[in-house]
């Protein structure tokens, strides 16, 4: 099940995996199994072309990838989504190549201890589509 809300647990859990917090205003989607979280997205600070995403997942699903960037494209009407992960999470590397995001720069010490990849995505380069 997707859930779609400004919920703190979403932004909570995606924070605690990724090492940040959220303040609102924010929104997050979630892919729910057996009333456990197994992924999300938390999107802020949006700027009407863009919208930084910040996204967790034990599993992430092509449903789940479609939900989100329907979110920025359909609800927000963004053009582009930009991503930072931290440079040794080769994980979070991995599926942002698979959602289609391009690397787009390195921001040093962005998360203390460690560097942050900036990658973005635009719309038509998003591979899976938008419907679905």
């Amino acid at each position: 099940m997707i859930v779609s809300e400004p919920r703190a647990d979403i932004a909570a859990w995606v924070g605690a995996k990724i090492g940040v917090s959220f303040e609102p205003p924010y929104t997050a989607l979630a892919h729910v199994d057996r009333g456990r979280i197994i992924a999300g997205y938390v999107f802020n600070v949006w700027t009407e072309h863009d919208v930084e995403v910040s996204l967790a997942a034990d599993r992430l699903s092509l449903t789940l990838m479609r939900a989100a960037f329907r979110y920025v494209v359909q609800q927000l009407g963004c053009r582009r989504a930009t991503f930072r992960t931290r440079a040794d999470n080769a994980q979070a590397q991995k599926a942002l190549d698979r959602l289609g995001a391009k690397l787009e720069g390195r921001q040093r010490g962005y998360f203390g201890d460690c560097d942050a990849l900036l990658y973005g995505l635009m719309k038509e380069d998003f591979p899976y589509g938008l419907n679905a």
